[in-house]
């Protein structure tokens, strides 16, 4: 897992193909609707709405694209966990691709208007959460292939 304000986020171009990409496409307009849109090297989606409490929902993980959320304006809670230390409670759909996890909410962060973050495959990211009182957000969340010789299959 990486977070970074957005101001850094190129430092990261080298480990994640398609990022600069994403950014230029990002850039390219003032205003983007909610909705998804492609780009050379992946997608992103653009997604605003109100945070959920932390202990409802589970973790979700990926095995084919790394998630690069980037918070538009407003902010969101994250909890983080290790695949390997969650329980799988909904096998892993590949049309989706994701798997939903179950485990403690132990590594809870706050990300707010102007950080991203970057979920790999291995790791358990519940995201649009709140612990105490709910939050308004808007984000950009970029999904990029992972490059075939790091595929992730679980444990």
């Amino acid at each position: 897992m990486i977070i970074d304000h957005i101001d850094n986020i190129l430092f990261y171009r080298e480990l994640l193909p398609g990022l600069e990409a994403g950014i230029r496409a990002l850039q390219s307009r003032d205003k983007w609707e909610p909705g998804r849109y492609e780009f050379e090297g992946g997608y992103f989606m653009i997604q605003e709405g109100v945070t959920k409490p932390m202990e409802e929902g589970t973790y979700e993980a990926h095995r084919r694209y790394v998630d690069v959320q980037i918070l538009l304006s407003g902010c969101e809670e994250l909890a983080w966990k290790e695949y390997q230390g969650l329980t799988p409670v909904i096998p892993y759909n590949p049309d989706k691709d994701q798997e939903r996890l179950a485990g403690k909410r132990e590594h809870i962060m706050l990300i707010s208007e102007g950080m991203f973050y970057a979920a790999f495959p291995q790791d358990g990211h519940k995201a649009v959460a709140h612990t105490k009182e709910p939050h308004s957000y808007r984000k950009a969340v970029m999904k990029l292939p992972v490059r075939a010789g790091d595929l992730f299959t679980g444990i």
